[in-house]
């Protein structure tokens, strides 16, 4: 009962931002206009991220859990970049600078530390020794990224979110890190709401909110802070490779496109219509079928990742299964887009 009401307690307050906010987002200029890559129709609001924030950071005090603060500062960081890249469209390196600092907050105020990627190749734990903290930034900066870049079709980051918050909300059930327990809770019932106002669906034909870069930034933090605290320490028992099976499509995608883009001469950060979603889309699938399809896909691997743990499946055999997985995505996706630019596709965002 009391998983269920802090579940249903941030699902509610979301929606109650998300309305509120909504309804303001003109007056604050929180608006994602289409055009260029943009193929939705008319002006949208860039609020659910911002709601999904502004609802935990109002449920987290009640969950009484240690270094709330910290938690909430980190945020607050992020929002903060992210709102103002929503609004005047920043370069990356202010956002990577963002994204590092409120990962030391995690780092020295939480106590959030890679300190080993764990027994990759059969030798032993592998440790980060003193590059823990150089490290632990350069992962989280690429989950956030990776997140950042799925979102470009309706309810697709929103449903990576929601299947990782789950997954390690079981993890952390599982292993009795009742903090992370109820943070995950919240940050489930968070996305849920956003989903609603974002994933097409018989009664939403469009979205009427967008996560926003802020919103993006903010689930990739969270979800990469997570796969850190749920892995790191001596009590815990779920290996850092799984924690990533949770994730591998989205991490799939951002170094697939990153070395295919540099390869192609250009920049890697340089925005095009190669990616996950866009190669769904021009298969034929509607953006609703893209997004549940991914969805589906996303959680097959969550659930390799999580019964790999609980099967007690060797580390090294996770880690070549990943690597496979990934050589085979980047190898499939370059033959998809070879010489293209990517399908020209109604995607929506």
């Amino acid at each position: 009962m009391i998983s269920l009401s802090i579940t249903l307690a941030a699902f509610a307050a979301t929606l109650l931002v998300l309305w509120v906010l909504i309804h303001f987002a003109p007056a604050l200029k929180l608006l994602d206009h289409p055009g260029g890559r943009k193929d939705h129709v008319g002006a949208t609001p860039v609020v659910g991220g911002l709601s999904i924030a502004v609802a935990f950071i109002f449920v987290l005090p009640f969950l009484n859990v240690q270094s709330w603060w910290a938690w909430v500062l980190a945020m607050l960081i992020l929002l903060v970049i992210g709102v103002l890249d929503d609004l005047h469209d920043l370069s990356p390196l202010p956002k990577f600078v963002a994204q590092a600092c409120a990962t030391m907050v995690m780092f020295y105020f939480a106590n959030v530390k890679l300190l080993t990627v764990g027994n990759l190749i059969g030798f032993g734990p592998i440790g980060m020794w003193i590059f823990a903290p150089a490290f632990t930034a350069f992962a989280v900066i690429g989950v956030v990224n990776a997140v950042n870049m799925a979102d470009g079709i309706d309810g697709h980051a929103g449903f990576i979110g929601l299947t990782a918050f789950t997954a390690y909300a079981y993890v952390a059930r599982e292993s009795a890190l009742w903090d992370q327990y109820k943070m995950l809770l919240a940050l489930s019932g968070g996305t849920a709401a956003f989903l609603a106002f974002n994933a097409r669906s018989p009664w939403l034909t469009r979205a009427r909110t967008f996560l926003g870069d802020s919103g993006s930034m903010m689930l990739g933090f969270f979800i990469a802070m997570f796969a850190v605290d749920l892995t790191q320490g001596a009590e815990r028992t779920f290996p850092a490779i799984c924690a990533l099976w949770v994730v591998v499509i989205p991490l799939c995608d951002c170094v697939s496109l990153m070395i295919r883009r540099k390869r192609a001469g250009g920049s890697m950060f340089a925005a095009d219509r190669c990616h996950w979603h866009h190669y769904l889309l021009g298969r034929g699938l509607s953006v609703g079928q893209a997004t549940m399809t991914s969805a589906a896909a996303n959680i097959s691997c969550a659930i390799v990742g999580v019964a790999g743990w609980k099967l007690n499946v060797p580390e090294p055999v996770m880690f070549i299964g990943f690597v496979g997985l990934f050589v085979g995505y980047h190898l499939h996706m370059s033959r998809a887009f070879r010489g293209a630019q990517g399908p020209t596709v109604a995607a929506g965002t």
